[in-house]
């Protein structure tokens, strides 16, 4: 069955293409959600998030378009990731900097020079100071929302949004002079 044979099927409610997208497609989601989470979601939820994106694609399948299926699966399994994140880490405000391990979230493979731009950008996180370094690592590794950080951490909202804009003006210097 081709992917524009799935999306016909499911567009049908054809309980064999979303078996093939489910059989053809787990590890693709899997690994997505596995490397958008850095490993800090265990196997049961990585499970219920693939479920969770099935689940949204078999309800909404109007909204794939012809020859478009699997960025169309990448686009909601980051949805879901995401989400499952943010709850995971409204249940854990805790976070333990030093056991970040910063990805690529588009990245499917450990390459060369995505190791370069992680040792980067790690570097680059390692020279802003404290709540600086955190306030990032919350906001684009955790994907927790500024209100979110500011109540955990006791800043206001405003100083907040401001650390993170200053933050990438220096990120992007940094990068930059790094030839990124």
């Amino acid at each position: 069955m081709t992917d524009n044979e799935i999306i016909q099927g499911l567009k049908e409610h054809n309980e064999p293409a979303i078996e093939e997208l489910i059989r053809r497609y787990t590890p693709y989601v899997s690994t997505i959600i596995y490397n958008l989470s850095r490993g800090g979601l265990s196997t049961q939820d990585i499970e219920e998030t693939a479920a969770d994106v099935f689940f949204v694609i078999w309800n909404a399948p109007e909204k794939i378009s012809e020859n478009s299926l699997k960025g169309y699966i990448a686009g909601v399994t980051k949805n879901k990731a995401k989400e499952k994140l943010r709850s995971a880490s409204s249940k854990n405000n805790l976070i333990d900097i030093d056991d970040v391990v910063m990805a690529d979230e588009y990245s499917l493979s450990d390459t060369i020079d995505n190791q370069v731009l992680q040792k980067d950008l790690s570097d680059a996180l390692d020279q802003f100071g404290q709540p600086d370094r955190e306030i990032m690592l919350r906001y684009y590794y955790y994907y927790q929302t500024a209100p979110k950080i500011a109540d955990i951490m006791g800043l206001k909202l405003e100083a907040v949004k401001s650390k993170i804009k200053r933050a990438r003006t220096k990120l992007r210097a940094f990068l930059q002079e790094r030839g990124y």
